[in-house]
């Protein structure tokens, strides 16, 4: 029963989230394209503990942090995972160790399934050790613990760890030979319960593999603790993952993927040590550092001294400078220099998203391909996974967040973008421009697009009337087909809002006297698309019978809305498919071709759901190429607005000459 009763909580908490996002149910399944069974049996809390795919759809969709959902989730989620009674000991009261119940319980998990070797996998500062510490210490285990090394050159001798611990620990008096060495530890492993700690193993991996000067020792030793027949549990602590095939083909090796503290956790540390809370700054500061338990820890000490204890005035004073303590720097720099080392195309990837300027956003997968202009297509993927696996980027349905702490400090020292080298903004820009190159279809639709801008009567620059048409053809088109209905993918905001155009000086006021056919038609748009706000499209000349559709469709559409609004809330799980009326149905066909005939917009493009995915990949890139255009030179920013939006035929007329 009290299982239940937190699966029910978890969905009460999950759709008042939606209401306040503004979201319903059916909203939702449209945009993250989740089967409406899923979002409903979260909502009544028969689903308690989603997949954490399905977590990063919503997360996307709604715009929170993962971490904000799943806290939503975690305690019905732990009280469904099986624990040894040991850890059920209370860890909440340890001011030192907060906010690990659900990871303490995953391994619990795992141990009961008959894992052996674990490797706790996080970036810097996480609290992977401090997790299995502790883990070990609920447990009542004796541990073990290998130190791997501060630096490849200064690497623990696996040999001489084995042969220490056979004479001191079991008391036993170690062979020459290395193998008979572990099989005289495996001896002792079987006759008695222990832990094993291996610390750090990073140090001693190069992009997932060992080192070549220790790669057979490590494989042998963890084969031996990861045997079925020993008692005892390794924990492994490490930034990178392990690819050794030897190992993760092992069934009782396991990976934990350990997420960084909720924000739950670090206000609950900061008031156990008597730190004033103010919830802002405390969202705030942390979303910028990433949850990372190493920092609450060094911060609560400066907050203390420096701020009399107040969150709110240490933050006010610091926020734009979140690398002022040395050890955080550090903490950073040292990832990099690994990086480096190890993987120069990843580091360079990671230097190049310092491109962009706006911080705290979700970048799309395609615009870290177009970052990858050096790279082989059939490399590029595993590129982005290196960084995704040392947790220097975050990857949330295809889309990659940089936080904030990593972005300041590639800025301040790694940005390999600046005004004397922007031609690298003419790179990402032909990638961008290959991403639609051989979809003949696709590029009938950017001529359409350049013909109509050219035609229309404006007083605005070429570039930014392109992205509006571009904009405008691909909204109508979505919702003339969404009303007939044709299964479209609904990859545009409720509201119409072509981004592109007006981050390039498109600016449209809606009431404004000044008449011309930019302005006829976003009237059109709204009219027709986002049929709330009552455009008024009786100011300009329009035929008597398209206005008349127009307003008959708008009235349609609200009442229809209106009705919708009000079974979804009550429950509705019917599709709005289902019981559209065919007049509705009649009347998009009509005024679609009405459209075509007086406007020349509207046209059935007829795209398939593949097509549809790659121009939202183009229009994102795009957006994010012009948001750059501001560290551009000129010249630079010229040739791109010149070029931005046009069909590959057209590109090369016009090549950038350096």
């Amino acid at each position: 029963m009290a299982r239940a009763k937190k699966n029910k909580e978890a969905g009460e908490a999950f759709k008042k989230l939606l209401k306040e996002k503004n979201f319903t149910q059916y909203k939702l399944e449209q945009v993250t394209g989740l089967d409406k069974s899923v979002i409903s049996k979260i909502a009544t809390g028969q689903t308690a503990n989603p997949t954490p795919t399905t977590l990063q759809k919503i997360a996307a969709a709604l715009g929170v942090e993962l971490g904000e959902l799943t806290r939503i989730f975690a305690q019905s989620a732990v009280q469904s995972q099986p624990q040894e009674s040991v850890s059920k000991v209370s860890i909440s009261n340890n001011s030192d160790f907060v906010g690990r119940e659900q990871a303490i319980a995953h391994l619990d998990k795992l141990v009961n399934e008959g894992a052996k070797v674990i490797l706790i996998h996080a970036e810097g500062g996480i609290g992977k050790t401090t997790l299995a510490t502790k883990w070990f210490e609920l447990q009542g285990l004796e541990c073990l613990e290998l130190r791997v090394g501060s630096t490849p050159q200064n690497l623990n001798s696996i040999e001489d760890w084995v042969r220490f611990k056979l004479r001191y620990y079991f008391k036993e008096n170690p062979e020459q030979n290395f193998m008979i060495m572990l099989e005289q530890l495996k001896t002792q492993l079987q006759m008695k319960k222990i832990g094993v700690l291996i610390n750090n193993l990073e140090t001693a991996l190069i992009n997932g593999e060992f080192i070549e000067l220790q790669h057979s020792y490590y494989i042998e030793l963890l084969n031996v603790l990861a045997h079925y027949s020993v008692h005892s549990v390794t924990l492994i602590t490490s930034r990178e993952l392990i690819y050794e095939p030897l190992l993760v083909s092992n069934p009782n090796f396991k990976n934990y993927r350990l997420e960084s503290l909720l924000e739950e956790a670090w206000k609950h540390y900061f008031e156990s040590i008597k730190i004033q809370i103010d919830s802002d700054a405390l969202r705030e500061m942390h979303r910028a550092y990433g949850g990372n338990a190493e920092v609450m820890y060094i911060l609560s000490g400066d907050i203390a001294t420096t701020s009399q204890g107040s969150l709110k005035n240490y933050w006010q004073e610091h926020q734009d400078d979140l690398l002022r303590h040395p050890t955080l720097e550090k903490l950073v720099q040292r990832q990099f220099n690994k990086l480096k080392n190890d993987n120069l195309q990843a580091y360079q990837l990671l230097c190049r998203l310092a491109c962009y300027p706006n911080q705290d956003i979700m970048l799309p997968k395609v615009w870290l391909f177009c970052l990858l202009w050096d790279v082989p297509k059939n490399r590029q993927q595993r590129i982005i996974n290196e960084l995704c696996d040392r947790s220097l980027i975050k990857d949330y349905n295809e889309e990659y967040y940089l936080h904030p702490v990593i972005r300041q400090a590639l800025v301040e020292k790694f940005s390999t973008i600046d005004n004397r080298n922007n031609t690298q903004l003419v790179l990402i820009k032909q990638k961008i421009d290959e991403v639609l190159e051989s979809q003949q279809q696709l590029q009938s639709f950017l001529i359409w697009v350049q013909q109509k801008s050219i035609s229309v009567n404006c007083n605005f620059t070429q570039p930014s009337i392109k992205a509006f048409y571009f904009y405008l053809a691909l909204r109508l088109n979505h919702t003339i087909d969404h009303l007939c209905p044709n299964p479209v993918v609904a990859f545009f905001e409720d509201d119409f809002n072509p981004q592109i155009a007006f981050a390039l000086g498109l600016e449209l006021t809606i009431n404004d006297k000044y008449y011309n056919e930019v302005y006829l038609d976003i009237e059109l748009a709204y009219a027709f698309a986002d049929a709330p706000k009552k455009a008024d499209i009786k100011q300009y000349n329009l035929e008597p019978d398209l206005v008349h559709l127009l307003q008959t469709l708008e009235n349609k559409i609200l009442d229809y809305s209106t009705s919708m609004s009000f079974l979804y809330g009550g429950g509705y799980e019917n599709s709005w498919q289902d019981d559209w009326s065919n007049e509705v149905k009649d009347l998009a066909g009509k005024l679609r071709l009405m459209l075509i005939k007086y406007r020349n917009i509207g046209h059935d493009w007829k795209f398939t759901k593949r097509q549809w995915y790659l121009i939202q990949q183009y229009y994102n890139a795009n957006k994010l190429l012009v948001d750059c255009l501001n560290q551009a030179s000129d010249k630079v920013r010229s040739h791109i607005e010149d070029t931005l939006l046009l069909p590959i035929a057209e590109i090369e007329k016009r090549p950038f000459k350096n």
